[in-house]
């Protein structure tokens, strides 16, 4: 059963991952916009500097643009006009301040309202200026810092010397020219810059096409006039209440699914079912709502916002956070039907780096869609990042050596193991170090560089362990009697049980000044230490018993001190 669960996972993930790349296509083949949220938050400097008068200062080269700026004239020599429509660029940064304050009465005396149809004259100046801020905020970035900031405007653009080109705008008749036309003003003898009245005649159509729909009107008319990075309060709401829906729908729809494959008793893991309901549940709902929101709301600035993608990369991040901790449990799983139960512990360092690598990958991301330049980042990160890794030299030296540790397996956890002068057992290899036991059940870290350096005697591997008495008789014993107790002992460890067949020896190894030196060599056929003890004990009282019986006596170590 177990098998088929693993298969059926296996099938069932690659089917998912293909899906989702294929209605996720078009979302990673769009190109960056020209307005992102970077765009807005560099306008709203802008804007809080508009009042600021810039300093001017003299260049040391001269290029052509620091020539056209020299070029331009002085605030102090321009005529004076209440509203500053003098040039193009103040004319349409005034009316975008009045607009974005929702001062549609203040905005309205930048729009030029002469000889227009009795239609578009009926509908009022005031309504005129709001219905043309929200068709611009629905289709057209002005980046004012283009328009001309002379009296006299542009003179090279494919329109009359009288007028400037602020953008285009296409409709279903075709494209309509948002045009700054310079007119007299009534109350002066100056001529200053308004929006052309061929632009005003235009804006009912332009009203039909991109106006709100009307829950966005009643929305817009309702609601405080408050904004955040150029969305307006009541478009948060909209679009918040509008994925909250598309949630729940989703939601519906994957534990649909769960339930016809239980419904259906097809082997599914509780990780995979998880899987189903969580992450794959919220990447659904950030699909519907990119992909079947309705559009009539969505203006510039909620498309830039779109386009920073931050819920969709959280969907994606907490699906491939998942993915990792599937593919550790799957692996887990293996390593365990393998009997390789050391690799499991290398999982979770690995599964670490690589969320580690997903979530700064992902971030970086954002911060593209958001309009920074992440290469500027990583740049900085990238010196910053040298200074790190030469101050963790040593950290990066003990990963290295847990890794190898982890997949050589000179000792694995639970092993006893000797290391140096010490003995112990291996309770844990972490990254940095090795914690070990010793008998005397104190705790030693040994860092993982050293550690993996040092001379391991791994003492669990043994597959039975030795007996080897030291066996030194007093110089006086005789021949006759020595021979003898040679013989019994040979007898006593062939015919015990726990002893192993081969190697077994006795021998005669040689003198010594003090004493005559007997070589044993035998096996307890066990690993268990307890055990052993208690084999050996068995056997040093057979071995005190024929000492006895044999007439053989230990030498006297107080002769080997003389001797020495």
């Amino acid at each position: 059963m177990s098998r088929c669960n693993t298969q059926f996972s296996l099938q069932f993930s690659k089917l998912l991952v293909c899906f989702l790349l294929l209605f996720n296509a078009p979302l990673w083949a769009t190109t960056t916009p020209e307005v992102t949220v970077k765009s807005l938050i560099d306008k709203d400097s802008k804007e809080e500097q508009v009042e600021q008068k810039p300093v001017k200062q003299e260049s040391e080269t001269n290029t052509p643009a620091t020539v056209e700026k020299a070029q331009e004239p002085l605030e102090d020599d321009l005529p004076y006009d209440a509203f500053d429509r003098i040039t193009p660029r103040s004319s349409m940064q005034g009316y975008l301040k009045a607009a974005r304050a929702r001062d549609f009465e203040l905005a309205s005396h930048y729009l030029d309202y002469r000889n227009l149809p009795k239609d578009v004259e009926a509908l009022g100046k005031i309504q005129l200026a709001e219905n043309l801020s929200v068709v611009l905020d629905r289709t057209l970035w002005v980046d004012v810092d283009n328009l001309s900031n002379k009296p006299e405007g542009k003179q090279k653009e494919s329109v009359p010397s009288y007028r400037d080109l602020v953008g285009e705008i296409s409709t279903s008749q075709g494209k309509v020219q948002i045009l700054l036309q310079l007119v007299p003003d009534d109350k002066t003898d100056n001529r200053i810059w308004k929006i052309s009245n061929a632009t005003v005649s235009q804006i009912p159509l332009l009203t039909k096409e991109y106006g709100y729909n009307k829950v966005g009107e009643w929305l817009y008319d309702n609601l405080p006039d408050i904004e955040f990075l150029g969305v307006m309060l009541w478009q948060w709401i909209y679009f918040a209440f509008s994925f909250v829906l598309f949630l729940l729908v989703a939601i519906i729809i994957t534990r649909l699914i769960t339930f016809i494959l239980a419904h259906l008793k097809v082997p599914v893991e509780n990780d995979v079912i998880g899987f189903i309901n969580g992450p794959i549940s919220l990447l659904l709902a950030v699909f519907m709502a990119r992909s079947l929101n309705d559009q009539s709301n969505v203006t510039i600035a909620v498309m830039a916002l779109f386009h920073g993608a931050t819920v969709l990369l959280i969907a994606w991040g907490w699906i491939c956070l998942r993915a990792v901790d599937l593919a550790k449990h799957r692996l887990s799983q293996r390593f365990i039907k393998q009997d390789k139960p050391q690799a499991i512990f290398l999982l979770r360092p690995i599964s670490n780096v690589a969320k580690t690598l997903i979530v700064i990958s992902l971030l970086f991301m954002w911060f593209e869609n958001l309009g920074f330049n992440a290469t500027t980042l990583l740049a900085g990160l990238g010196i910053g990042g040298l200074a790190i890794a030469l101050a963790a030299q040593k950290t990066v030296e003990n990963i290295i050596a847990a890794i190898t540790l982890y997949i050589s397996a000179p000792v694995k956890i639970g092993n006893l193991c000797k290391f140096g002068s010490q003995l112990g057992t291996v309770e844990e290899i972490g990254l940095r170090a090795t914690r070990i036991r010793t008998l005397d059940r104190s705790v030693i870290y040994v860092a993982n560089a050293k550690f993996v350096d040092m001379q391991l005697e791994n003492v669990s591997e043994r597959e039975r362990i030795s007996y080897r008495p030291k066996l030194m008789l007093s110089a006086n014993t005789k021949q006759q009697n020595l021979m003898s107790f040679m013989q019994a002992l040979r007898e006593l460890l062939e015919q015990h049980k726990h002893i192993a067949f081969e190697p077994c020896r006795v021998r005669f190894k040689g003198f010594t000044p003090w004493a005559l030196q007997v070589d044993v060599l035998s096996y307890v056929e066990t690993v268990d230490f307890a055990f052993y003890m208690e084999v050996i004990e068995e056997l040093n009282l057979a071995v005190l018993g024929l000492l006895n019986e044999h007439e053989c006596e230990l030498a006297n170590p107080e002769f080997a001190r003389v001797t020495d």
